[in-house]
């Protein structure tokens, strides 16, 4: 299996983030993650415009979420994120809610086991 690489666009503004995200799209990068500052700064609409740019791209939407589980992964798709995350330490329902949230909303679902 080939390795898959991910950039973290762990910045606070989205042509920052959109400039980043092209030079690492030239340089072979597969998937691009908005990470968890650029989603605080910008919103989902971070999500949008990575998107709109990059149409073919796998997009991680890194919100580390820990509660409103469903509902999170459901906006995160409805943006246009293919993965969400969860964090491992997040209650147990709350993981089966955005596991359920990515079979309703077809995104796979990732857990960040950040201690």
């Amino acid at each position: 299996m080939k390795p898959i690489v991910q950039i973290s666009l762990d910045l606070t503004n989205i042509e920052e983030a959109l400039e980043t995200a092209e030079m690492a799209m030239r340089a072979g990068v597969d998937w691009l993650e908005a990470g968890t500052p650029l989603i605080l700064a910008e919103g989902l609409n971070c999500v949008r415009e990575l998107r709109k740019n990059f149409p073919e791209t796998p997009i991680v939407a890194d919100l580390k979420t820990m509660d409103g589980g469903y509902l999170e992964a459901e906006m995160m798709a409805k943006a246009g994120a293919t993965h969400v995350v969860v964090m491992s330490r997040a209650h147990e329902e709350t993981i089966h809610c955005v596991v359920q949230a990515g079979k309703d909303h077809g995104v796979k679902v990732m857990g960040d086991n950040l201690a």
